[in-house]
C-alpha cells in the first residue's frame, strides 16, 4: 500500500494540483517567505531538542504540515474563503510545501547522507510529477482525456491509501498508539503546533502582509504533521513507529490548536 501511495497516488495528486492551481494574487506573494522563516525557527528548535540520531526526523516533523487535506479545506469553508489575500496566501504556501518541503524531506531523511538523499530525489516520481506539471503549465498544454481520467482515479487514492499505511504502522506491535515512540522527538510537537504558527505571525507582520494572509498562514502552520512526512520517512529508512506516532499525536493535538489560533487571530 505504501508503494502505491508513494509511487502512484501521491504523484498523481501532486501533478493535478500543480497543473490546475490558480496563481495567487500579488498581495499573498510574501506569505511563503514568512512561512519559510517560521519553518526555520520551528525546525531548528525541534532538532536542537531532539535526541541525536533523530534530529533530521524532528526537524522535518516540525515543518511538514497536512496542508492539502486539512489546512486549505479548513480555510475554504471559513469566512477566510471570501478573502482573496487569505486564499492566495494559503495556495502559495501549499505550493511551497509541495515543491519544497516534500523534496527537502526526501533529501534529509534518506539514510546515507546528502548524496543518497539527492539520488532518491532524482528517482522520486513525486519530483518528476511536479516538474512535468510545471512544464505543461509553461507550455499551455493539457492532458489527453483518458490520461486525465487516470490521474483523477489515482489521485483519489492518495488520502485513503496514506491513512491505511499510517494505521498499519500504528497497529504494528502491542504499543502501536502509545507515547513511547515519541521519546527523543517529543519537542517536535509543540514546535510544529505552537512555535511555527507564532513565528509565522511574527514574520508576516514584520513583512507587512494583509490581515487575511496573516490569519490563513497561521492556520496553515498550525496543521498537524503531514502523511507525506510519514511516507517519505519510511521510504527513506527512518523508524516507522516514530514517524507514525508524530503524525497521530500531532493530529490529535491539532484540533485545540486550531481553535486557539482562530480565537487569537479571528
Amino acid at each position: 500500500m505504501r508503494a502505491f501511495v508513494l509511487y502512484a497516488a501521491l504523484p498523481a495528486f501532486v501533478f493535478r494540483f500543480v497543473a490546475e492551481a490558480e496563481p495567487p494574487p500579488p498581495a499573498a506573494l510574501l506569505a511563503p517567505v514568512a512561512y519559510v522563516m517560521a519553518s526555520a525557527i520551528a525546525g531548528g528548535a525541534a532538532a536542537l531538542l531532539a535526541r541525536p540520531g533523530l534530529r533530521r526526523v524532528a526537524f522535518m516533523a516540525a515543518i511538514s504540515a497536512n496542508l492539502g487535506y486539512i489546512g486549505l479545506p479548513a480555510i475554504a469553508v471559513s469566512p477566510l474563503g471570501a478573502d482573496p489575500a487569505a486564499v492566495g496566501a494559503a495556495i502559495a504556501i501549499l505550493v511551497l510545501d509541495v515543491l519544497g518541503t516534500l523534496n527537502l524531506g526526501m533529501v534529509m531523511m534518506t539514510k546515507g547522507g546528502l548524496s543518497a538523499g539527492l539520488r532518491a530525489l532524482v528517482r522520486a516520481p513525486i519530483a518528476w510529477a511536479m516538474v512535468s506539471a510545471l512544464v505543461m503549465r509553461g507550455l499551455g498544454l493539457s492532458l489527453p482525456a483518458p490520461v486525465s481520467r487516470l490521474a483523477v482515479m489515482l489521485s483519489g487514492g492518495a488520502v485513503p491509501g496514506a491513512l491505511i499505511s499510517l494505521g498499519a504502522a500504528l497497529s504494528a506491535g502491542q504499543r502501536g498508539v502509545s507515547l513511547k515512540p515519541l521519546s527523543g522527538v517529543a519537542w517536535a510537537l509543540p514546535a510544529k503546533l505552537l512555535l511555527q504558527p507564532a513565528a509565522y505571525v511574527g514574520s508576516a507582520l514584520l513583512l507587512g502582509l494583509p490581515a487575511g494572509a496573516v490569519t490563513a498562514g497561521a492556520l496553515m502552520a498550525a496543521c498537524p504533521v503531514s502523511l507525506g512526512f510519514f511516507l517519505v520517512a519510511v521510504a527513506g529508512g527512518q523508524d516507522m513507529r516514530v514517524a507514525a506516532a508524530l503524525c497521530l499525536w500531532s493530529t490529535i493535538a491539532a484540533a485545540p490548536g486550531f481553535a486557539l489560533w482562530n480565537a487569537v487571530l479571528g
